[in-house]
């Protein structure tokens, strides 16, 4: 391998290995020991919101919703099986859950539809539901999937919908990256500098004569 060919491989080896530390270490804080990754959705307003399978049960861990109204306001949360939510709702105006966003961990959220909602409580096709004037949690087992989760109000807009998963190995991960990505970083200044020694001394030899 000629002299720059090394210089080069090991410059990309070592900002490589960096690049890897440094988001290998980010996760890692972010999600602490315990793997724990929380998603914050601040929809502010009383249509109702929906997190469909896409989003509920992407991962194999378990998922903890909670949902916080506006003081005074009531909370109601029901899970259901997604088809019969969807009827339930029709082409009411909703706010759906599209996916999560790591990098500022929110929860993505859309309007879709038009329509007046119906009293979702009154119907008889929830598996489980609760209600409070406060924060309200379901946990969505992942054994039970495909569910949909529906979110409503009363007397007051939705502040907050947090969506928590955890998971350990995640933390693990991401202390492996770090460990690789050091482990990169050292190779290529490893590979770089003999390079760079040799091309001083032939140098120092030059300018001897």
């Amino acid at each position: 391998m000629t002299t720059i060919v090394k210089s080069v491989v090991g410059a990309l080896l070592a900002v490589l290995g960096l690049v890897l530390t440094v988001i290998g270490a980010w996760f890692a804080t972010q999600l602490g020991s315990s793997g724990t990754a929380q998603f914050t959705a601040r929809p502010a307003t009383t249509d109702p919101v929906i997190l469909r399978p896409s989003v509920l049960n992407r991962v194999d861990s378990d998922v903890v919703v909670t949902a916080t109204p506006a003081e005074g306001a009531t909370v109601w949360m029901a899970l259901a099986n997604p088809s019969d939510a969807a009827d339930v709702l029709g082409d009411a105006r909703v706010v759906s859950a599209t996916g999560v966003g790591v990098r500022d961990w929110v929860l993505q959220t859309r309007p879709v539809g038009s329509g007046e909602a119906p009293t979702l409580g009154l119907a008889d096709l929830w598996r489980q539901q609760d209600s409070a004037q406060g924060p309200v949690t379901l946990t969505v087992k992942q054994e039970q999937a495909p569910e949909a989760l529906v979110i409503a109000t009363e007397g007051g807009p939705l502040e907050t919908v947090t969506f928590t998963v955890t998971n350990k190995t995640w933390f693990v991960e991401a202390v492996v990256a770090v460990l690789a990505g050091l482990f990169l970083v050292v190779a290529g200044v490893a590979l770089a500098w003999p390079t760079r020694r040799v091309a001083e001394q032939a140098t120092t030899e030059e300018v001897t004569r």
